[in-house]
């Protein structure tokens, strides 16, 4: 399951090396159970037949407080920001109707006011020590710190041969493209395999935002390995989508929705491409098709869009575009001699990384 950006921002707050994971760490560790809503003062007001009696505080927040503070039965209300301890041993009565999924009393209720408030509500198990987290309709359960690790590693582990593959499948297209070489498999299994990339990164996310301080190598490697990956990925929807693309935020759209795919097929990534005259694999590899170099102009020659757009019109393809020579190439609007060399600099290291291959 892809998480939402706003339950990534609450499991942020539960990371280690932040207070409120300390607390929670401690409620664990002395088998206490808990019951925590996160909401802001003026909230509270509007939630107040949900929270009944108990006894206000407003308080600094405070790992030690909590801890003291969920000893006793009734839930402890903390503001949004976890900087002040608004109340504790509330009693919580959220609408039963709401249907829940939990079968501990204190987890069914956990769930309930999360649905009925919008708010974060974290329940500690007294029998399990599990730590879980509600916001909205979700549920996520904090994992052990050691799982974390390994999980995480093996992402990584994964993430990195993919990226040398990926990288490899680059420089094959690179000398494809200017040998005027290039079919329609070589596309979608360059996209696909970039598309696997950014679903593993995103499905690991949760799990190095989880680890707090603990992941910030982790959170480096992963930032290093995909750092370009989805510009590159954009650029090559605009190379080889089957007309040039009036709408450049399309790219982007065919790229989400790749994602959203449980299986990526060659035959429905070359239809998603606009090739909707492809049945067969047989058709893929026959069929030729010319990048239109936004890869090459973007991401190798550091060219800006919009001035892109004009060297594209001007020459149509990679191929045509490599045998230009820099007096066509300033004549194109917006290329200047330093754009010019930029470019044919770029053309002749690919052909250099060709040649050493």
């Amino acid at each position: 399951m892809l998480i939402p950006q706003g339950l990534l921002t609450k499991i942020k707050l539960l990371a280690p090396g932040t207070k409120l994971r300390k607390a929670l760490d401690d409620i664990v560790l002395a088998n206490f159970g808990a019951l925590i809503v996160f909401i802001s003062e003026e909230k509270m007001e509007d939630y107040a037949e949900i929270m009944q009696a108990g006894f206000r505080l407003d308080i600094p927040f405070s790992p030690e407080r909590l801890y003291e503070l969920a000893k006793m039965d009734g839930a402890i209300i903390v503001d949004e920001n976890v900087t002040k301890i608004l109340a504790a041993n509330v009693h919580l009565v959220p609408d039963a109707s709401i249907p829940t999924s939990e079968t501990g009393t204190r987890h069914r209720t956990a769930e309930r006011v999360a649905k009925q408030t919008g708010q974060l509500v974290i329940a500690v198990s007294k029998r399990r020590n599990v730590i879980s987290l509600y916001y909205n309709n979700y549920k996520y359960i904090i994992n052990d710190i050691n799982f974390l690790i390994t999980r995480v590693n093996q992402a990584l582990n994964t993430l990195e041969k993919y990226r040398q593959n990926f990288d490899k499948m680059l420089l094959n297209i690179d000398i494809l493209e200017i040998e005027n070489r290039v079919t329609l498999i070589d596309v979608v299994e360059i996209i696909n395999k970039g598309v696997e990339i950014l679903k593993i990164k995103d499905e690991i996310d949760p799990y190095v935002i989880e680890l707090g301080v603990e992941g910030k190598l982790a959170s480096m490697q992963l930032t290093e390995i995909v750092v370009d990956v989805e510009d590159i990925l954009y650029n090559l929807v605009l190379d080889y989508y089957s007309v040039d693309l009036e709408i450049e935020e399309k790219a982007v759209q065919i790229i989400e929705t790749l994602k959203s795919y449980k299986e990526r097929r060659p035959i429905s990534t070359a239809r998603l491409l606009g090739y909707d005259d492809v049945a067969n694999i047989n058709q893929l590899n026959d069929y030729h098709v010319q990048s239109r170099g936004y890869r090459l102009l973007r991401n190798i020659a550091k060219i800006p869009m919009t001035i892109t757009h004009n060297v594209v019109k001007a020459f149509g393809n990679v191929f045509s575009l490599s045998n230009a020579d820099f007096s066509a190439l300033k004549e194109v609007e917006g290329i200047g001699e330093k754009r010019a060399a930029a470019i044919i600099d770029s053309i002749n290291s690919m052909r250099n990384r060709i040649s050493q291959k």
